[in-house]
């Protein structure tokens, strides 16, 4: 039986990785670049069907999104089909070990181990009981500020990294981290590119204890920078519509984790060794958001959240992808009146919204699901206030919510790279875009299952 690892970088662009592969900053990517079959993908896809969501469960299932049905995070349990691990274990007996797949999810068959993605609140990890307080801590950490109900101790975070085969290495990095921190010499936002290294050390402890045919790597870095810094990386992009300043700091802060991706790609491949076939695949990428300054806004603290806005206790809350959680009720007659709530409160004044109303939450109900995400996405002055349309109570906005440290700056584009190499095939570059579901039938014809 063959080998073969998928290397899932998240919205990496093709130029972005030419631009840096031409300045002889990703020594690893042009290496495997000059020895694979160069594809791009085309999702053909806008608007919320454009979602890595959504890309990455028809590339994992061979399934377009127009018929396989999952449009949210959350919802691969939705799925009714196999995904390609599925397919392995049940035609072909095939060991896997998927490590962060996006959106991801497995059936009775599945055979190996599973970390799902640190946004899917309703996937166990597989074993299980054996990486649940490393899942809890990656999930705690990509989530930042998610108002979880059970935030990780220092015992079970030390417990989650020993445990689970972290580098004294990497440890010392996340400890320098924390300090720098601590001390205001280090910024939060550079801790994504070590939860990287985390994420490969556990990567590795496992793929040298399992030893699978087939497995995945997922990681979110490069896209979350994206979103976030591109207006620091090439300001004058922006220039017409950014009003507060450039931090320079953050004018790198995409070059360096493409770097980090560099570094990644070149340990799993070390690590998988000769005889493994390779997947680089992105789902999809992103370009420039110029269209106006958008920020994002979420919960303080879930229990507040509940009682002010008459949500049950009981009803559990889930952080979904940056400004967005979802709540599930016991029955779709308390989902339809949570909702009814949420719908009740409206902000101060207009100037906080690009467009719409002055409803301080966008809401919809699915079954017994609650989506929910905060409606302002303009700068809010520190005197805001929210109101309840009836009583007309106030409420001060900075006392319940918080801004989510930075504006968005990339959005999504449907073409993706996908790069294949088996060490058999010579290099090429492929004309045709493919659409992501393709990769699927790729690995299953490789694996020959």
């Amino acid at each position: 039986m063959k080998n073969l690892i998928i290397m899932e970088f998240n919205e990496l662009c093709p130029q972005l990785i030419k631009k840096f592969m031409d300045e002889g900053k990703l020594p690893n990517f042009k290496k495997l670049y000059s020895k694979s079959l160069i594809k791009l993908t085309d999702a053909k896809a806008k608007g919320e069907d454009l979602n890595p969501w959504v890309q990455w469960v028809d590339l994992h299932t061979g399934v377009n999104y127009k018929d396989h049905g999952v449009k949210k995070l959350n919802e691969s349990k939705t799925y009714n089909g196999n995904f390609t691990w599925d397919v392995l274990a049940k035609k072909g007996n095939v060991r896997s070990w998927i490590c962060g797949s996006m959106n991801a999810s497995y059936s009775h068959s599945f055979k190996g181990r599973f970390l799902p993605d640190p946004w899917s609140g309703n996937i166990a990890p597989f074993p299980l009981g054996e990486m649940d307080n490393l899942y809890r801590f990656v999930s705690q950490n990509v989530q930042g500020h998610s108002g979880s109900n059970q935030p990780i101790s220092n015992f079970e975070f030390l417990s989650a990294i020993l445990k689970n085969g972290v580098s004294k290495r990497t440890i010392a990095k996340l400890a320098i981290q924390v300090l720098r921190e601590k001390l205001k010499f280090g910024k939060t936002w550079e801790r994504a590119m070590l939860l990287d290294w985390v994420q490969f050390d556990v990567f590795k402890h496992y793929y040298n204890v399992e030893r699978p045919q087939f497995c995945t790597f997922f990681s979110n870095t490069v896209a979350h920078y994206q979103h976030h810094y591109w207006y620091d990386y090439e300001p004058d992009i922006f220039r017409n519509i950014i009003d507060h300043r450039i931090d320079a700091k953050k004018s790198r802060a995409i070059e360096r984790a493409y770097i980090n991706t560099d570094k990644l790609l070149g340990k799993l491949k070390n690590l998988v060794g000769k005889n493994c076939a390779i997947v680089f695949v992105t789902g999809l990428s992103q370009k420039p958001y110029t269209k106006n300054q958008r920020f994002y806004y979420h919960v303080r603290d879930t229990n507040n959240f509940k009682n002010l806005f008459k949500v049950p206790s009981s009803v559990p809350y889930e952080a979904v992808m940056a400004d967005q959680f979802q709540l599930t009720a016991d029955s779709i007659q308390e989902a339809e009146k949570i909702k009814a709530s949420l719908d009740s409160y409206e902000m101060d004044s207009d100037r906080y919204f690009h467009e719409g109303t002055n409803k301080l939450f966008l809401t919809f109900v699915e079954g017994k699901k609650v989506y929910v995400q905060c409606r302002c996405n303009k700068l809010v002055e520190e005197n805001a206030k929210f109101f309840h349309s009836n009583t007309r109570t106030f409420y001060s906005f900075y006392d319940h919510f918080y801004r989510m440290g930075e504006m968005k700056s990339g959005m999504h584009d449907p073409i993706g790279s996908y790069w294949f190499f088996d060490g058999v095939n010579q290099h090429k570059v492929f004309n045709e875009p493919v659409p992501p579901s393709q990769v699927h039938f790729d690995v299953l014809e490789y694996m020959g299952v």
